[in-house]
């Protein structure tokens, strides 16, 4: 066995990841039909996923600041044994026939804040249990852990919804945290985590760490405005589609597969592709995910939104594998979970707001409107940032010191 997965603790987390990603991507076609059953409109499927990004959101620098003071393993589980609770709690009403959209709303809201402590922890845990040298390689891994899941996931998710019902579907989302946490569990290792001078220095320490790296400050800014503006209606307006214009859950698991089978091809060729210009290539590849909103907007079918999807989920798999390896060689280790935090939070601040817009602008302005103005937006934006000096300059194939370090 060659690599990272030669290293019992990376093993572990590998398949705890891989087993919680299942579930991640089996949740929202779930959640989503789960609303519509109880016969919510697009403006409440976007509620709902408002309502786990801005719990996301809230939390984040929290869980920034605990992945740096507490054993890294030790919050991931915390936080896969709260989202086993929340997930079962929505299963239970949903099996039950007393389910309301406010309370899964609700209880969306709760799940976010619970997956806020686990992923700065992640990227602080990773960088603990792997070697600097072998960190792109291990990263790789991970996308491929997560993008094998995506399809599957989805396959899954869309399976249980058509056949059985989304409440079951939640229930087995429940059990892929539970089957995390133990593996998580078993990990050994020696955590650099560490109560520092107190709660509020630590935050301030971890955003001057952040604001230091300017190329990370402006990619995160541009990736929010990408959130609010292309990514949330393409996945509110989608289930809402395929429902009424399509086959339902079971056309809109064939697009979210096909997305997931263009990450898997991201992982992969992350284990080993290093552009030049690593945040440049990133940046141009975001453009392919502008296709898949057109062709929501204008001819909306699971033959074309597919292989559509297959593009988007490449792109953001490999900009996610070098995103994630220059952060972690570009930051201090010490306060890694802090910058990934305010990274995260950054990046989604605005997504609850466009999950839960989403709906009433396409009800305003038309739908094929709003989805052609989110596919311009990306392409116009993406061009400009590209040119930027700051982002032109960032190199992942130089050293760890060539990088732009905050000073110590």
């Amino acid at each position: 066995m060659q690599g990272p997965l030669r290293l019992p603790a990376f093993r572990l987390l590998f398949g705890a990841r891989a087993i919680s990603y299942i579930g991640t991507y089996l949740a929202p076609i779930a959640v989503a039909f789960a609303i519509l059953d109880l016969h919510g409109g697009a403006t409440a499927v976007g509620l709902g996923f408002a309502a786990w990004t801005l719990g996301q959101v809230g939390m984040l620098s929290l869980g920034g600041v605990v992945g740096d003071r507490l054993p890294r393993r030790v919050v991931m589980v915390g936080s896969d044994v709260a989202s086993t609770a929340v997930r079962a709690a929505m299963a239970a009403l949903i099996l039950s026939g007393h389910a309301h959209i406010w309370e899964l709303i609700a209880l969306q809201g709760v799940g976010g804040a619970a997956v806020a402590f686990y992923s700065p922890a992640s990227y602080g845990l990773v960088r603990e249990v792997v070697p600097e040298d072998m960190l792109q390689q291990a990263n790789g891994l991970l996308a491929i852990a997560r993008y094998a899941a995506f399809p599957l996931g989805a396959a899954i998710g869309g399976s249980i919804v058509a056949l059985i019902g989304p409440g079951t579907a939640l229930l087995v989302d429940a059990g892929t945290y539970a089957a995390s946490a133990l593996l998580l569990s078993r990990i050994d290792v020696e955590s650099i985590a560490k109560a520092g001078a107190g709660f509020l220095r630590e935050l301030r320490e971890g955003w001057s760490a952040f604001v230091e790296q300017t190329w990370v400050w402006v990619l995160v800014l541009w990736i929010s405005l990408y959130f609010l503006i292309t990514y949330a209606p393409f996945f509110v307006l989608g289930p809402y589609v395929a429902k009424h214009s399509l086959h339902g859950a079971s056309s809109w698991a064939f697009v979210v597969t096909g997305e997931g089978v263009g990450a898997l091809l991201g992982g992969l060729a992350g284990l080993r592709w290093r552009p030049r210009l690593p945040m440049v290539t990133t940046g141009l590849l975001f453009m392919v995910t502008a296709v898949q909103n057109v062709v929501l907007a204008l001819h909306p079918s699971t033959l074309l939104l597919t292989p559509a999807a297959a593009g988007a989920g490449f792109a953001f798999a490999l900009g996610s594998v070098v995103w994630d390896t220059t952060l972690q060689r570009a930051i201090p280790p010490e306060k890694l979970a802090r910058v990934a935090s305010y990274g995260w939070m950054g990046a989604m601040v605005f997504l609850p707001a466009g999950y839960a817009l989403a709906g009433p602008v396409s009800t305003a302005i038309g739908l094929k409107a709003d989805l052609l103005i989110a596919a311009g937006w990306v392409v116009v934006s993406t061009l400009f940032v590209v040119r930027l000096r700051v982002v032109r300059e960032v190199g992942l194939d130089e050293r760890t010191d060539a990088l732009p370090v905050p000073a110590q």
